[in-house]
């Protein structure tokens, strides 16, 4: 593979992640009780849930009203939209260096290491450092 092929395989994932950002899907697990009120009623609902058959832990998970949730909302989807920024960002700069007749190799390397073992899929870090091995001859 040379360094224009590895760029249009970057760039095809810059492309995929603009198309459809949420093919990232992040699941978040409460440990707890789950709290509500029945609309209308006097009463709460209290239901507790635990970390697995046999297990002791338990713990609280409280919602006053749908206004709160709507905030964690807009503020998960704001940070997720920076974290997919910066990640498009740093594959730009890999597929701009890899366009150069002589690349920065440890410019490139930097950035990939910064994107592995992080929140980024590992298939994304292994595409990279694959073509990113055989266009530039480095080890990742």
């Amino acid at each position: 593979m040379n360094k224009k092929e590895a760029a249009e395989i970057i760039d095809s994932m810059i492309k995929s992640i603009r198309t459809n950002p949420n093919q990232f899907q992040i699941e978040i697990n409460v440990t707890g009780q789950s709290v509500s009120n029945v609309s209308g009623g006097t009463g709460l609902s209290v239901s507790a849930t635990g970390g697995g058959p046999g297990s002791t832990t338990i713990g609280q998970k409280v919602s006053v009203d749908g206004s709160q949730i709507r905030i964690a909302q807009k503020a998960r989807n704001d940070a997720m939209k920076q974290q997919m920024q910066t990640l498009i960002d740093s594959l730009s700069t890999m597929s701009n260096e890899l366009k150069f007749q002589k690349p920065d190799k440890e410019k490139i390397s930097r950035i990939y290491q910064s994107l592995k073992n992080t929140w980024v899929p590992s298939l994304i870090t292994s595409v990279l450092a694959s073509a990113l091995t055989q266009a530039l001859g480095i080890s990742l």
